[in-house]
């Protein structure tokens, strides 16, 4: 069976604490719809029916081999006194599905949800909600005379407007050579699905973005990748499915099977998912820088060729997106999303993504860039990480550290932080505002032979010499400044209290060092006595 659902990516807009339900594990057999009502086409995404009528017909599945099994599906189990690892392979497939993962290629499960009142069962996206985001199709037939449908152009931005559930980040080092299908439906009713997450990723020519976009699309694949049909391809037959490790059916099994299996209501995500990220690789390379640098703040910082069909990005995914699950649990971007929406600092700060209009590149660094953008008729800065590479879980995480900082920091002098945005997690972007006059680095780069104060200024390390009289370099200083061997030299007129406040501040160990509060007193006492001297 051959079956794709078009996935939105993690974390749309304002997303609220969700409550997700799941079909009872006590559910008895009499909950679930009978073979003749149930056939798994590709209208639906109810795997865990799917594989509990699999089980009824005989077929046996390999054992699962996950480099850990999510503390969720083992505290479900708990209640039984059922370990994971001794239930059937099928049974296996259909408890973490149904508790909301699916499988990546270096075998980790990966948390997925639903968007708004979606559950695990209609999660599949119809054929007509991928035509109205002007998607076309490959129509292949099969041989019950059947007509199954896969995409053929679509961008990231189309398929994007149709998706129906979120996914967790996780790592796929075959992604850019991946060339299957993203989204598909027909297939053989009686095949057993696999839960394979791949990560689709192309790069296409968009003149009207300014050059090559590159987009990368999460999808679960039902089928062994042995029988993945390649993009515009039609499969020979059915994509069936046979696995190759038979597990053992024991007198007890049935009764385990109709604990867990039952199981699908709300949780999960279905069959072909997608997780977009948009990069535009060439666009802020061709902008043209026109304000006098950044503030410092901002950052310390073969495909197919595809068909564009004309489409509007709406705002839909951020009202369906209206609730996230609070049982965060993933390989990759828990804490983030722990960040982002559980933080006290970030309470009120969401800005729907597509609110910004990004105009101009101003500053790029390693791991990321600084844009102008147009939010509520305003000019702001949006910091966010670099689109044209692939961001691994913890540098996204970092992000968001950074984010939740630089929204609890509040004061005149500091550059004022407006709010968080993403689309995808990968694409967190930070808004803050904007100072047209670039950063004071620059500023006393190019006007310093304006300001007097410089002049006065000595090298804190100057007068350190080697032993044979000249300057050391700068990693021996760096050396013996660690070590405590160099401290900065106070001239011989330097005010007593001021150079006792300059050693306390220099102290090697940090706990020997006055606190901003402390300094603040002892510069304020100063400040007093001075003034009664005067008097």
């Amino acid at each position: 069976m051959r079956l794709s659902v078009l996935i939105g990516s993690m974390g749309w807009g304002l997303a609220q604490s969700q409550t997700i339900t799941f079909r009872s594990l006590e559910a008895s057999s009499g909950s679930l719809p009978t073979n003749s009502s149930f056939v798994f086409d590709g209208t639906n995404s109810d795997i865990a029916q799917q594989l509990y009528n699999r089980h009824k017909a005989g077929d046996t599945g390999a054992a699962l081999d996950l480099t850990s099994v999510p503390a969720a599906v083992t505290k479900r189990l708990n209640r039984f006194n059922i370990r994971f690892n001794d239930l059937p392979g099928l049974v296996q497939r259909a408890v973490l599905w149904d508790s909301g993962f699916a499988i990546s290629p270096d075998n980790d499960p990966v948390q997925i949800w639903p968007m708004g009142d979606h559950s695990m069962a209609d999660i599949a996206i119809p054929k007509a909600d991928v035509a109205n985001v002007d998607c076309t199709f490959l129509n292949c037939s099969q041989l019950n005379d059947e007509t199954a449908y896969s995409t053929k152009f679509c961008t990231g931005y189309q398929i994007l407007n149709a998706s129906r559930c979120v996914v967790d980040v996780f790592e796929d080092a075959g992604a850019g050579s991946f060339l299957g299908t993203m989204w598909s439906t027909g297939g053989d009713p009686d095949m057993t699905p696999e839960l394979r997450l791949r990560d689709h990723t192309w790069t296409q020519d968009i003149k009207e973005f300014g050059g090559n976009v590159t987009f990368s699309v999460y999808a679960v694949h039902t089928v062994p990748s042995g029988e993945d049909p390649a993009w515009d391809v039609c499969p020979s037959g059915y994509g069936a499915l046979t696995l190759e490790d038979e597990f053992a059916q024991s007198s007890g099994f049935n009764k385990l099977l109709l604990l867990p299996i039952l199981l699908s209501v709300v949780a999960v995500l279905a069959l072909g998912w997608f997780f977009w990220r948009l990069r535009a690789k060439k666009l802020a390379e061709k902008l043209t820088y026109e304000y006098g640098g950044v503030s410092p703040h901002y950052w310390s910082g073969d495909t197919p060729d595809m068909v564009v069909r004309p489409m509007v990005v709406t705002s839909q995914l951020t009202s369906q997106f209206s609730t996230l699950s609070s049982h965060y649990e993933s390989v990759g971007s828990n804490q983030t999303l722990k960040i982002l929406l559980g933080s006290e600092h970030l309470q009120g700060r969401h800005i729907p993504f597509e609110s910004l209009v990004f105009e101009k590149a101003i500053s790029k660094g390693a791991s990321g860039e600084v844009w102008i953008c147009e939010y509520n008729g305003h000019k702001v800065a949006a910091k966010r990480l670099l689109q044209t590479k692939h961001q691994r879980a913890h540098n996204v995480q970092a992000f968001a550290e950074e984010i939740e900082l630089s929204a609890s920091l509040t004061h005149p002098n500091i550059v004022e932080f407006i709010g968080v945005a993403w689309n995808t997690l990968n694409n967190l972007v930070m808004v803050m505002e904007l100072l047209p006059m670039g950063s004071l680095q620059q500023y006393l780069r190019e006007n310093g032979e304006f300001l007097s104060w410089s002049n006065g200024k000595i090298a804190p390390y100057a007068d350190a010499v080697t032993e044979n009289g000249g300057m050391p370099k700068p990693f021996y200083v760096l050396q013996d400044v660690m070590a405590g061997r160099l401290r900065p030299s106070f001239s011989k007129d330097c005010p007593p209290w001021i150079k006792r406040i300059g050693l306390a501040c220099l102290a090697l160990d940090p706990r020997n060092r006055p606190t901003a509060h402390e300094l603040v007193q002892e510069l304020q006492d100063r400040g007093g006595k001075e003034a009664a001297e005067c008097i």
